[in-house]
């Protein structure tokens, strides 16, 4: 095994394969050990009601017409009596809005540094 790979391959690809791997394994690292801080950010009626962490599971009662679910980092409309009910079609998600604009609630998300994207008059 040694013998063909010493005859086919070169002291040059050895030393790609290895910074492959190693590239390959420190970006996994990376990838694993990043920290989720984006947070949930509320709206109703375009005032924002409520900032919570993407990164604890739970759910949230706006109103008698809306309920958001918070889970494994990432949100959904769990309840909504809208008439078309698009808003929780959508299911969960963690980088597109939830608008829901029958009962004018907004659901975003957004990293600790970022300004708001999006106006809904």
């Amino acid at each position: 095994m040694f013998k063909w790979l010493k005859s086919h391959l070169s002291l040059a690809d050895l030393f790609i394969i290895l910074i492959a791997i190693i590239a390959i394994v420190i970006s996994g690292i990376l990838v694993v050990k990043k920290e989720d801080d984006r947070t949930v950010y509320i709206y109703k009626n375009n005032q924002l009601i409520g900032v919570y962490p993407l990164q604890q599971d739970q759910v949230i009662k706006i109103d008698k017409h809306n309920t958001i679910e918070i889970k494994d980092s990432k949100v959904r409309m769990l309840y909504s009596d809208c008439p078309n009910q698009n808003c929780v079609r959508q299911g969960f998600g963690d980088i597109l809005p939830i608008i829901c604009l029958p009962n004018k609630v907004v659901v975003e998300i957004h990293s600790k540094d970022s300004k708001r994207p999006l106006i809904v008059q």
